[in-house]
């Protein structure tokens, strides 16, 4: 009977318990639906068609709501299927490349959360370009020599080439579109002196200079400017199969802010003549003697950027009467030139080259119409070992003296130059003697390079 009483009481509860649930009793929540998928990354650094030029790359994107973890897909196909993270936490991805030069790299972003991963996010994929940028191989002793375009090279043998190891096509010229511009009336087109040039193993670089004043100085001014100036040069250089660019800026100035673009313009184009080690940048610089803002516009930080630097070590006359006997590039010139190059300033010596001039020039007067070549000096009887003569010009019929470099003092220099430097420049070759009397060959000669 107990039993009974038990098994009826237990009844009654399930009952009661039953009713209450159907008539608003607790019970266990649903489960919530699940997030939405997450929507697609934008793609923040590199730059889509950017370069490269480390191998360690910071791949950056935009923030994803609702997202918990990005896949991070990288490849050298447009549309990469390798993960290089997966689910990755933050929006930042320092990543290794391999060091293949010029290879491009395709990269996109998969937002992911608990419900899924974002879909369609290949099409936000964007590239870079993995560059190396680095000086060509010197070499050697330099020795450089000029020709204008004004000066026809039937007239120069071709030893006159083989002495040197690089020549300077003198000049094209920055026009007032911040371009390039060709000589309007050559006695010898660039490419006829690249073909003897190249001929007789020397290099040829593309010399520029300001086509007018205040050209350089409107081009550099703005990055647009230097960009749009840089391709146009690089396009050149190219297309005329050539070894190079010097810079024939010769005098920025701190007084006009120029040094700061000038020292702008030379690292990029540095980079781009350097991409893959192609192509070489010269600079022919200020003397370096007087202190000023000439001198002090060519920057220590350039340095690294320029394969080596012609210093001008010339020019130094006077028209002051009282001083009529001033040699104007004599060796004395030449130490102290170096010597604040070197020393002073702390330029690599590999990259130090001392200009020798080619020609002569009076002292104690004008010098409009009265700069004698060396070879002139020579046909008017002035001696190749000597330093001065007598001269006369159509400006100046009365006999007057002209300062040059004959061979021996061209010797001291060349030699001075191997000792603390490397190499010598000539401006400019067609000014020079063609026979044993050269400039050339004598410093040729001290330094034991043959031709």
């Amino acid at each position: 009977m107990n039993r009974t009483r038990t098994i009826l009481y237990l009844l009654v509860i399930a009952l009661v318990i039953n009713s209450c649930s159907k008539n608003g009793g607790t019970t266990a929540p649903p489960p919530p639906p699940p997030p939405p998928l997450p929507g697609c990354a934008s793609n923040s650094a590199p730059a889509n068609g950017s370069f490269a030029t480390n191998t360690s790359v910071t791949l950056s994107w935009s923030t994803v709501s609702g997202a918990t973890g990005y896949d991070v897909y990288l490849g050298t196909t447009n549309t990469p299927t390798t993960v290089v993270a997966a689910n990755h936490s933050g929006t930042t991805l320092n990543y290794t490349i391999p060091a293949t030069a010029n290879a491009t790299y395709y990269w996109y972003i998969q937002p992911k959360n608990a419900a899924g991963n974002a879909t369609g996010c290949a099409t936000t994929v964007t590239s870079f370009t993995y560059i190396v940028i680095q000086a060509p191989a010197p070499f050697g002793y330099y020795v450089v020599g000029y020709v204008p375009s004004y000066r026809s090279i039937t007239s120069m043998p071709d030893v006159k080439f083989r002495m040197t190891n690089v020549v300077v096509y003198a000049f094209y010229a920055v026009n007032n579109l911040g371009t390039l511009s060709a000589p309007a009336s050559p006695s010898s087109t660039l490419s006829a002196v690249a073909t003897k040039a190249r001929a007789n193993n020397a290099k040829i670089l593309l010399g520029i200079n300001d086509g007018a004043a205040g050209n350089f100085k409107n081009m550099a001014a703005t990055a647009t400017g230097r960009n749009n100036f840089i391709k146009d040069v690089m396009n050149t250089v190219r297309t005329n199969n050539l070894d190079g660019v010097d810079m024939d800026w010769e005098f920025p100035s701190t007084m006009d802010g120029t040094d700061i673009t000038f020292t702008a313009l030379i690292k990029e184009l540095s980079d781009s003549l350097h991409r893959d080690a192609r192509y070489y940048l010269s600079c022919a610089i200020t003397a370096g003697k007087y202190a000023g803002g000439f001198r002090d516009a060519i920057r220590n930080e350039i340095f690294p950027y320029v394969d080596f630097f012609n210093i001008m070590a010339y020019d130094d006359f006077t028209t002051d009467p009282v001083q009529q006997y001033r040699q104007h590039s004599d060796y004395t010139l030449a130490t102290v030139c170096l010597n604040y190059w070197l020393n002073t300033r702390g330029m690599p010596a590999a990259k130090c080259v001392l200009g020798i001039p080619a020609y002569g020039r009076p002292s104690g007067m004008t010098q409009t119409g009265n700069i004698v070549t060396y070879n002139g000096v020579l046909t008017q009887g002035g001696n190749p070992q000597y330093d001065s003569a007598m001269v006369t010009t159509t400006a100046t019929p009365t006999p007057f003296k002209v300062y040059y470099n004959g061979q021996y003092t061209a010797k001291r220099k060349a030699k001075l130059a191997k000792d603390i430097a490397n190499g010598v420049m000539f401006w400019e070759k067609g000014q020079d003697a063609m026979d044993n009397n050269s400039l050339l060959k004598a410093a040729c000669d001290t330094v034991g390079r043959s031709y």
